[in-house]
């Protein structure tokens, strides 16, 4: 069993022994590169796949196909992209697949699963991906079998309340705030006695900002205090959001205090947009029914780094860019044991 969380900016894989986190990048058509081996030249480079027609290069670079795009988990680079993940990862033909949706998407309006997005999500994970090789020849991706669909914003849940030996963590309210690379997550689960357990669908939703959003304001700040000629590339922005160093044309910069300076800036207006939802519009008072709120993805971490005022109780995971993968893994071994 593979699950996925197929994140704009990273993709995170995990088969329940092992987890890896991938870039979601990828070069429209076929990248040619012949490499120098002992006085020879030998045709070489990133994988190479085609679906639908459509062919990509699993590589990231200057020119890498921009995934923040509204339909991005049905579009062919999604699957494209996955299903190469999954098969490094040791998919074989009809195994089980845990992935997600956005809350915003998996959801109507009115409570009820939009039972058309999952079936589109599914459809779209099966189809046809081959891999050109080297020699000419096309190679057969691996295909899942059963393939389930999860909320996005529940995956991290399930990570912190299923424990290993598959029992149900006892708490009676938990929140989750999601911060990924282009959206935001946020949920609210019940668990009551019996089973009975719920989502809070008038406190749980999502919002279009993350991540990318601070890469984008880091990039314009570098553009102007290092005077540079055009906007650094996304990916290598999105390295410097992590560490504070930047290089450009040869020359290496310390950008740690711009860095600080947008973390600060606009990190907490969406941790106050996800706190509107959490708490159904009442602020820190509506917080309070919440035994547990859990802080997650990549902005987890950038949060953590600058030591971020949070709610009282919150709790940010180990590899909170995990916790997604993570809860899917283990809803689907549960799942898979009955």
């Amino acid at each position: 069993m593979i699950a996925i969380d197929d994140g704009y900016g990273d993709l995170k894989i995990g088969n329940g022994q092992h987890f890896r986190v991938l870039p979601s990048k990828a070069i429209s058509g076929r990248v040619v590169r012949s490499r120098y081996v002992d006085g020879n030249f030998e045709i070489g480079g990133a994988p190479v796949l085609e679906s639908e027609g459509s062919i990509f290069t699993i590589q990231d670079g200057a020119n890498a196909e921009d995934t923040r795009f509204d339909d991005w988990p049905n579009s062919t680079l999604n699957r494209v992209l996955c299903r190469h993940a999954a098969a490094e990862m040791g998919m074989r033909d009809g195994d089980n697949l845990v992935t997600g949706l956005p809350m915003s998407v998996y959801f109507e309006r009115d409570g009820r699963v939009n039972q058309k997005a999952v079936q589109r999500r599914v459809e779209s994970l099966k189809k046809l991906v081959v891999q050109h090789m080297p020699d000419g020849m096309q190679r057969h991706i691996a295909a899942p079998g059963r393939i389930k669909i999860i909320p996005q914003g529940m995956a991290a849940i399930f990570d912190h309340l299923i424990q290993e030996d598959g029992q149900m963590m006892r708490l009676e309210a938990v929140g989750v705030v999601d911060i990924g690379a282009r959206t935001t997550d946020v949920a609210v689960y019940f668990l009551q006695d019996g089973g009975e357990n719920a989502i809070e669908i008038s406190r749980s939703g999502g919002f279009r900002r993350g991540v990318s959003d601070l890469v984008d304001a880091l990039a314009q700040e570098l553009q102007k205090a290092l005077r540079l000629p055009a906007q650094p590339p996304f990916s290598t922005v999105a390295a410097s959001l992590r560490t504070g160093k930047f290089k450009a044309s040869g020359q290496d910069h310390n950008v740690d205090s711009q860095r600080l300076h947008v973390l600060r800036t606009a990190l907490p207006g969406i941790l106050q947009e996800a706190e509107q939802i959490l708490s159904a519009g009442r602020g820190v008072a509506g917080l309070m029914d919440l035994d547990r709120i859990l802080l997650v993805g990549g902005g987890a971490y950038l949060a953590e780094s600058i030591g971020l005022s949070l709610w009282e109780q919150t709790h940010i995971p180990q590899s909170p860019e995990l916790a997604n993968v993570r809860g899917m893994v283990k809803l689907g071994q549960v799942l898979e044991n009955g």
